[in-house]
């Protein structure tokens, strides 16, 4: 059974999809699971009195995993994690792409400014061993 703020949160996750459901967790205790229904086609063997058996047989999917100080947290993260809401799958896949483009970009900068750093340290480090560079005084030691 579940406390009473606890299903005042689940009729607001239901608002949201209506195929969502709250319980305790068999698996780690004092832990709530948030659950969608779904379809299984195949049922692999689990051990019986896990969350996995629970929701193999229930037909529910685990959506989160949360402790009681976590539960104002889940209402956010459906919200953000909703796909729908980001354009679909095939929408989101292409944004993540595009950002997996932009930070090869910023690697490939980053790893040429490093090689043209050594680079130059070492065409310093040979002119000085050629004794093609000297050094010059400062202004104010030459001036007096």
């Amino acid at each position: 059974m579940i406390p009473r703020y606890m299903r005042e949160y689940q009729m607001e996750w239901r608002r949201y999809d209506r195929f969502l459901r709250v319980r305790h967790s068999l698996d780690t205790p004092g832990q709530y699971l948030l659950e969608r229904k779904t379809r299984y086609l195949t049922f692999p063997d689990i051990p019986l009195g896990t969350d996995r058996a629970a929701q193999m047989r229930d037909s529910y999917r685990p959506v989160w995993h949360f402790w009681p100080n976590e539960v104002s947290l889940v209402s956010l993260n459906l919200r953000l994690q909703d796909l729908q809401r980001l354009g679909g799958a095939k929408r989101y896949h292409e944004t993540l792409l595009g950002w997996e483009e932009v930070e090869e970009r910023l690697q490939d900068a980053r790893h040429r400014a490093d090689l043209e750093s050594v680079a130059g340290e070492l065409y310093d480090r040979h002119a000085w061993a050629e004794k093609r560079r000297v050094t010059v005084p400062d202004a104010l030691e030459s001036s007096e």
